[in-house]
């Protein structure tokens, strides 16, 4: 069991991460309970909440109350702010961590504090059981930032949320900078280790790793990696610039347009901060695609990889410091 009574966690309950507490922790073998799962499930109370709302959940919705996750979940929630996290568009977190996790976060509400063997968690529906059934079968993905990367994202939250700063724009070098650079790094030490002796890797698998980063990353960034405060700058990029950013809805409610034209996306014009915040959403992205647990393996070992050259970068690819918002931004940026 990962984790023990009276610890506090952290908890999914529909798209956004709550703080709980455990309240007793039991390994289920499916027939013992009305959803016939199985594992290792917890009895949760949610902080500031009634006795009510008390309910079982599996494994696979607690995280562990560190910085990186609390830095996760202020970023949900300032994405719910925005209304972001409600967005459907194309390849974006959100929509997909609605349509599961806000589901199973709903119809645990029917069995909240209920008897787990029958009582009011009977009255869930079949589909709901088998939709949960067949989410939790899927490999569980975790990406582990190195612990400097973790600070690195708390201070970026701070910096923002906090502190009222800004990441100038555009950043050098920018995410398909970051992207080409590692590619070049990465094939030059495969081919040392192919004249080496060592093992061979396919420059193919890194290629497709990084197209998928980028491809992400761009229909990510306008509607999943901003933090409110940062939409403004966004908008008013995209009006002078005139670059496609991937994202026409943040366009056409400040500005009255969709994609401004032009050859630039996101990858062109933000950098290491924003593509570190990728990195927070990404294992529900990977959890929603068809992709089979070795290939899942695979990939966990490449972006591994890709953080380590980040983390050992960090002093180059993050910017050394933000920049003060004016006032008239501030103003802009709470309508």
């Amino acid at each position: 069991m990962l984790y023990t009574d009276n610890e506090k966690v952290l908890c999914f309950h529909g798209p956004l991460i709550y703080s709980a507490k455990i309240l007793k922790a039991e390994k289920w073998t499916g027939d013992d309970n009305v959803t016939q799962q199985v594992g290792p499930h917890y009895l949760v109370h949610y902080d500031g909440w009634k006795k009510t709302w008390d309910e079982w959940v599996p494994e696979t919705r607690l995280l562990k109350y560190n910085d990186e996750n609390l830095a996760r979940k202020a970023l949900l929630q300032e994405q719910a702010k925005s209304g972001s996290l409600t967005s459907s568009a194309s390849g974006s977190t959100a929509s997909k961590e609605v349509t599961t996790s806000g589901k199973r976060g709903r119809d645990s509400d029917a069995h909240a504090g209920g008897d787990r063997k029958g009582g009011r968690g009977s009255k869930r529906s079949r589909d709901t059981v088998e939709a949960e059934e067949d989410f939790l079968k899927r490999p569980e993905v975790k990406i582990s930032l190195p612990d400097e990367l973790k600070l690195q994202l708390v201070d970026d939250w701070e910096n923002i949320t906090k502190k009222g700063e800004l990441v100038p724009l555009p950043r050098k070098p920018c995410v398909k900078d970051i992207l080409e650079d590692y590619k070049k790094q990465y094939l030059a030490s495969a081919a040392k280790r192919g004249a080496e002796g060592g093992k061979q890797r396919s420059p193919q698998v890194v290629e497709e790793v990084l197209k998928g980063l980028k491809l992400y990353f761009d229909r990510s960034l306008g509607q999943n990696l901003l933090y409110r405060f940062e939409r403004a700058q966004y908008v008013e990029y995209r009006k002078k610039n005139g670059p496609k950013m991937g994202d026409g809805d943040v366009g056409n409610a400040r500005t009255g347009n969709g994609s401004m034209g032009g050859d630039m996306e996101p990858s062109d014009v933000y950098g290491a901060e924003h593509l570190l915040r990728l990195f927070v959403n990404l294992p529900m992205i990977i959890v929603h695609t068809s992709m089979d647990a070795e290939s899942i393996s695979l990939l966990k070992e490449h972006l591994a990889e890709f953080l380590s050259y980040i983390a050992r970068e960090k002093h180059r690819l993050f910017v050394r410091e933000y920049e003060a918002a004016s006032p008239a931004y501030h103003r802009i940026s709470s309508t």
